[in-house]
């Protein structure tokens, strides 16, 4: 293997791996190992204890979602040390207190211009991973001096932080060795701005092919109004989109899954965009997989590549923004898929403590920890886990609430308002650049009036 190629592949989807042999029947019982990193050394040759670890992190049921989730993250930080190791001629066992120095320096290096390969974050992230893996390195080989915090190998130490929880503040720890930088601040990205959505979403409507522009503009609303990350989007199905359509809710829920939990939430959007996407699946979506895998072939997944009819990876939603941004010659630092998620749960943050006539930010993180409804229907929106990690949105929103006094159902309102003007500026827009005006359009504006319509009606 060169230097540059990756010491991993990702197992195929259908992989299966034996888990535990059943007492009674005497079998083997096999479990779903669908995207689980397998690592190399430089040479090709399967590296045994590396592998053992992301059996370990298979057992604990961790992410392995697009491309292999967190597990794969975890096995791209490691892959530095099994070059380390390889380059070095010595085995994980055989590495020193000095030798573990050695490598996280030699982290530290920059390329020809001058600039540094990697953050000191991302160099830290790396060495406390390495710890973690040498950690079970010497349990798999039975060293139970190789690393710890006296008389071992390598020497590493234990450092606590605290977090808040409903129970209060609660310690938690994680290893340190004294080769490790200090942490660099972390940079807070900001919501994504209106001036940009609005470019993004004029980009999309000058792509030349409709189909790429209709799936372009489901795609940039879905960001906008789900707030979801971008392999939830990825995850968005047919059958949901029209579930929600059936609802009699002036703000139909669409049901999503939640990338760090399997698991999925109900999260309420202007119905609008989801005749946005019945337009586009209907009008595109049938074609491309009539002439590419076929309808009885149909995956149930909303957004599709065009060229082979599979759903759409998270990686080409990611590209597709960054092209959006370069026509329209935006930083695309400044239109990253993820700022718009930034911006929705600022918006329901706004949202909440309006509602519920909160004052300041310790009152509403009180709330949040004695609150089990309000904490609960936060999780329900973002998918965030853990509502401490939330604290940026709280001063973003008590930044935006000055004189912000409306109800949830006058904000879904004014949001369905706002996206009705938009979809019908949309679709004037989109004649004006190509310079037709179909019957297509024209039902389609009248589909939005109506639809907005019947909103109206039931908000009242």
């Amino acid at each position: 293997m060169s230097r540059t190629k990756q010491l991993l592949t990702i197992m195929p989807l259908s992989t299966q791996l034996p888990h535990y042999v059943d007492s009674r029947s005497g079998e083997i019982v096999f479990r779903e190992a669908s995207h689980l990193p397998f690592l190399y050394w430089p040479n090709g040759v399967p590296c045994i204890e590396a592998n053992a670890y992301m059996l370990k992190l298979w057992e604990k049921n961790l992410s392995r979602r697009t491309r292999g989730g967190t597990i794969a993250a975890y096995a791209k930080n490691i892959s530095p040390l099994i070059r380390f190791c390889f380059d070095n001629q010595i085995g994980f066992i055989g590495l020193t207190d000095n030798r573990f120095t050695q490598f996280i320096n030699g982290l530290n290096v920059k390329n020809r211009t001058g600039s540094v390969v990697r953050t000191t974050n991302t160099i830290l992230n790396i060495g406390r991973r390495c710890i973690d893996f040498l950690n079970f390195v010497g349990e798999f080989h039975g060293q139970t001096n190789f690393i710890g915090i006296d008389k071992c190998s390598i020497i590493v130490h234990k450092k606590e932080f605290k977090i808040r929880s409903k129970s209060g503040l609660q310690s938690k720890s994680y290893w340190h060795h004294t080769s490790f930088p200090q942490p660099s601040p972390i940079k807070r990205r900001s919501p994504i701005s209106r001036n940009v959505v609005k470019k993004l979403k004029q980009a999309a409507l000058q792509t030349e092919d409709r189909h790429i522009r209709l799936r372009r503009k489901v795609m940039v609303y879905a960001y906008e109004v789900t707030g979801g990350r971008r392999v939830e989007i990825a995850h968005l199905k047919v059958a949901d989109i029209v579930k929600a359509l059936k609802s009699d809710d002036s703000s139909p829920l669409l049901e999503m899954i939640t990338a760090k939990k399997g698991n999925a939430r109900l999260i309420p959007v202007p119905r609008g965009f989801l005749q946005e996407c019945l337009f586009y699946i209907d009008f595109s979506r049938k074609r491309i997989l009539r002439h590419t895998i076929g309808l009885k072939n149909d995956h149930g997944f909303l957004l599709i590549n065009h060229q082979t009819g599979k759903p759409l990876t998270p990686e080409t939603m990611t590209g597709e923004m960054n092209r959006l941004c370069k026509s329209m010659e935006i930083d695309s630092s400044l239109g990253h898929g993820h700022l718009f998620r930034h911006g929705y749960i600022t918006r329901i943050m706004v949202d909440l403590i309006s509602r519920h006539n909160i004052n300041n930010k310790d009152e509403f993180r009180r709330a949040l920890l004695n609150v089990e409804s309000l904490k609960l229907e936060l999780q329900q929106y973002t998918g965030h886990r853990n509502t401490a990690s939330l604290d940026t949105y709280i001063d973003l929103a008590f930044h935006e609430i000055t004189n912000y006094k409306e109800t949830l159902d006058a904000v879904m309102l004014a949001r369905s308002t706002e996206m009705m003007i938009d979809q019908l500026m949309m679709v004037t827009d989109e004649a004006d650049y190509h310079d037709v005006l179909t019957k297509d359009a024209i039902d389609k504006m009248q589909d939005i009036i109506f639809s907005f319509r019947e909103k109206v009606l039931v908000s009242n």
